[in-house]
């Protein structure tokens, strides 16, 4: 990894080239030397570690200044400080026109050679660290954006989602009438339902579709983490900010930022957040300069925040701010019309990214996918479609044991018969049975196992434990991060199980 303390001194002097190595090593940096330009670049093509390089302009063979066009070529490239002769104002202005950072005139004052290079290396340092962050962002972005999972999503169709559908042609319908006003939205609905699938509709249909969308699950955060993640902070803002970072909503800039369980949002924070929605301004930490936030905020969470309210735990101004367009969007159980059609498109695109042709389900298998409550919505159906795409290594019909739902009690529910997912530690094995035609290896078969016993485990120590996480992970003897991953990887929420035992 590149600590940016590597510097090359190209000079034809020996006795400079000494100087400069000897002082700079006083220093703590590492020191390359070269007589000319040519080995300056064929030591910088031998080190990539090479973050500055310190050039005399006349030399034999290649000078200070074509090494210097030559090595900025290259923006990655290592930057360069020009060592110029007494009265070359010219050739200093002609260094800075074609890349140089930095000039000395000779003889040159010693300690001011350090400080320019010093100054250097951290301009160096910076640019590289924010371009290694704004990499990983984009990353996330691309993730998140959905580019792969959109190939997922079904326009629904249900009854019960027809409010949904109103709003959203409501907001594109303003978007299309060139509206300035982007009003903020809240998202109200169960863990799994497709929040932010809303939410990525809402900003694919408005005037920001082509700029940056960002999300962040705020539960994933402690306080101080989520803080530095939006607002990003400045260099020594706190223990470990070693360099200054840009925190998100500096990054959605034109573009759309949405909230992800803002419910879990502690009261600072939020008071943030309320400021940056009245003010339209915000800061980093540790940062006296206001930064516009030209942005568009969604929120979505699955609590009740009028509840939280009441109990202290969420503004009701920053809630009023959000809630200017709410969207309740059902759970699956109650979009019974959606979940056969949903399902067809979910296999076949799942099918058709792994060269498997879907050729429908039997009556069997359909009665089961449409009967099951699916209490991680669409959420747990994805995954079910995804376990099967991946594991089933034929093309064809899917029956019902290739589905592997989980096995239960039945209840009824608006008159149907359906199967009641009962969390426990009894695992069904008919569950597993591929039959003789696609029949599964041990591994596949084991990694099944596995990963089926960790759903129900966790499901079965949040009920126990009412949906407290820090006790439920406390029982398991798992660290508490490690367990929040395992819930993460399941798609089990922790909330779904809170008031569980006084409801029992």
């Amino acid at each position: 990894m590149n600590n940016y303390k590597t510097i090359l001194i190209v000079d034809d002097e020996e006795p400079i080239r000494k100087l400069l190595k000897t002082r700079f090593e006083r220093e703590g940096l590492t020191v390359r030397v070269a007589e000319n330009g040519n080995e300056a670049i064929q030591e910088i093509a031998k080190d990539a570690s090479i973050a500055v390089v310190v050039t005399d302009v006349k030399m034999p063979g290649m000078g200070g200044l074509e090494l210097t066009t030559k090595v900025r070529a290259d923006k990655n490239g290592p930057k360069v400080i020009v060592m110029t002769g007494h009265g070359e104002k010219s050739t200093a202005i002609e260094a800075l026109r074609i890349g140089a950072s930095d000039y000395r005139e000779k003889p040159f004052d010693l300690e001011e050679m350090v400080h320019s290079v010093t100054r250097t290396l951290n301009e160096v340092r910076l640019e590289r660290e924010n371009a290694e962050h704004v990499s990983r962002l984009q990353d996330r972005v691309a993730r998140v954006e959905g580019k792969e999972s959109d190939q997922f999503w079904y326009v629904p169709r249900a009854k019960a989602m027809e409010p949904v559908n109103e709003w959203l042609k409501v907001l594109q319908r303003e978007s299309m009438r060139g509206s300035v006003d982007e009003p903020t939205t809240l998202i109200l609905g169960e863990s799994g339902t497709g929040k932010e699938g809303i939410a990525r509709m809402i900003h694919a249909s408005s005037r920001r579709a082509k700029q940056a969308w960002i999300a962040i699950n705020c539960a994933n955060f402690s306080e101080t983490l989520l803080e530095s993640e939006l607002f990003g902070h400045e260099k020594g803002a706190f223990t470990g900010a070693a360099h200054q970072k840009r925190g998100l909503f500096e990054l959605a800039s034109n573009g759309t930022l949405f909230l992800d369980e803002i419910g879990e949002m502690d009261g600072k924070l939020q008071a943030k957040i309320l400021r940056v929605l009245q003010e339209g301004t915000f800061r980093r930490v540790g940062g006296n300069v206001d930064i516009k936030a030209d942005i568009r905020l969604l929120a979505a969470t699955n609590q009740n925040l009028l509840k939280l309210i009441e109990q202290g735990k969420f503004r009701e101004d920053l809630y009023h701010r959000l809630a200017r367009v709410v969207i309740n969007l059902p759970p699956l159980r109650e979009r019974t019309e959606d979940i056969i059609p949903m399902s067809q498109k979910f296999f076949e695109n799942s099918f058709s990214k792994r060269g498997k042709k879907f050729e429908g389900f039997t009556a069997e298998a359909a009665k089961a996918i449409e009967q099951y409550p699916w209490p991680g919505n669409v959420r747990e159906l994805l995954n079910v479609v995804e376990r099967t795409a991946l594991l089933w290594n034929q093309t064809g019909t899917v029956e019902v044991t290739h589905l592997a739902l989980p096995v239960g009690k039945h209840k009824s529910m608006g008159g149907a018969a359906v199967q009641e997912f009962q969390p426990g530690l009894t695992l069904n094995p008919q569950s597993f049975a591929f039959g003789e035609a696609a029949m599964e290896n041990y591994t596949q078969l084991k990694k099944r196992w596995s990963d089926s016993f960790e759903k129900e485990y966790l499901m079965h120590v949040l009920e126990r434990n009412n949906g407290n996480v820090t006790a439920a992970a406390k029982e398991s003897g798992i660290d508490r991060s490690n367990f929040l991953r395992l819930l993460r990887r399941h798609g089990v929420s922790a909330q779904n199980y809170r008031g569980v035992k006084q409801a029992a």
